[in-house]
C-alpha cells in the first residue's frame, strides 16, 4: 500500500496549485452554434470593411481627374463640357505678343470669334426646367429655350473696355450730355461691374511669384503664373453645338416667357 501511494504521487506534477492543475485540463468542446455566435460579429465587420474598400475603389476609378467636385453647384446645361487643365499665363508685357492685343481688323476678328459667333445658345425644355432661373422659349420654336453662357457675355464686356483704349479707332461718345453718351457710360459701368463680380466669384488663388532683376536692381512680381483653368475650347465647343438655329425676336412676347420685375 505504501508503494502504491508513492506511485500515485509520482504521477502528479509537483508544486502545481489547483488552479494551475486545472489549466491543463481539456476544455469542454463548444457546440457548432456557439462557434458561429462567436465568429459572426467579426465576419460582419470584415464584410463591411471590404464593402467600403470596394466602394472607394469604384468611386475613384470612375472619377475623371479632369473634373472637379464643387459643393452646392448650380445646374448649367454646359456642365458636362467642363474639363480642367493646367495653363501658364502669358504676362501681357511689352515684349510679348497676343492676337487679342491692339486695334487692327485682325484683332477685332479674333475677339469676334471668341464669343460673338456663339453668343446665344438653345437648350431643350427638359434642360431649361433644371435652370436656377426661368428663361424664354424661342419665338418660332417654343420647344427650345434661350440661354447665354456668362463667359461670353463677360468677354463681350471686356472687348468693350478694350476699345476704350483706342478712342481714335473706336469712336464712342462718353463726354457730351447727349442720351448716347449717357447710354455708353451706363454700358461701360455695367460691364466693369459684371467683370468685378465675376473676378470675385472665381477668386483665383493662383500665386504670383517674385523675382530679383539684376538689370533694374529691384524685385518684380512675375505674372506668368500657373493656373488651374476650365478648358475654354471645350466650353466654346459646347456653345458651337448648341448655337441658336432660329432668330430671337426681342420685341415680341412669347408665351411662357418669365416677366422681368422692374
Amino acid at each position: 500500500m505504501k508503494h502504491s501511494k508513492t506511485h500515485q504521487a509520482s504521477d502528479e506534477v509537483p508544486f502545481l496549485t489547483d488552479e494551475e492543475r486545472n489549466g491543463f485540463a481539456c476544455p469542454k468542446p463548444r457546440s457548432r452554434l456557439e462557434r458561429w455566435v462567436h465568429i459572426l460579429p467579426y465576419s460582419g465587420m470584415m464584410n463591411i470593411a471590404l464593402l467600403l474598400v470596394l466602394f472607394a475603389t469604384w468611386t475613384l476609378k470612375g472619377q475623371d481627374m479632369n473634373k472637379a467636385y464643387i459643393p452646392n453647384q448650380i445646374y448649367s446645361p454646359a456642365q458636362a463640357a467642363v474639363e480642367y487643365e493646367t495653363v501658364v499665363f502669358s504676362g501681357g508685357l511689352r515684349e510679348e505678343t497676343s492676337k487679342f492685343r491692339g486695334s487692327s481688323k485682325d484683332v477685332d476678328a479674333h475677339w469676334d470669334e471668341l464669343y460673338n459667333q456663339v453668343l446665344i445658345s438653345e437648350i431643350t425644355a427638359e434642360s431649361a426646367a433644371n435652370l436656377p432661373n426661368a428663361t424664354t422659349p424661342f419665338t418660332n420654336d417654343t420647344s427650345h429655350y434661350v440661354v447665354e453662357l456668362d463667359v461670353f457675355h463677360q468677354l463681350h464686356c471686356l472687348n468693350m473696355l478694350r476699345k476704350l483704349v483706342y478712342p481714335h479707332v473706336y469712336e464712342m461718345d462718353l463726354t457730351s450730355t447727349s442720351d448716347e453718351a449717357a447710354d455708353n457710360i451706363f454700358h461701360m459701368e455695367h460691364c466693369y461691374e459684371q467683370l468685378r463680380q465675376s473676378l470675385q466669384c472665381s477668386s483665383d488663388i493662383s500665386t504670383i511669384y517674385w523675382e530679383w532683376s539684376e538689370k533694374r536692381q529691384r524685385m518684380f512680381g512675375n505674372v506668368r503664373t500657373t493656373h488651374t483653368c476650365k478648358n475654354f475650347e471645350k466650353i466654346r465647343g459646347w456653345a458651337v453645338e448648341h448655337k441658336a438655329q432660329t432668330d430671337l425676336d426681342f420685341y415680341k412676347y412669347v408665351k411662357g416667357a418669365p416677366i422681368l420685375q422692374e
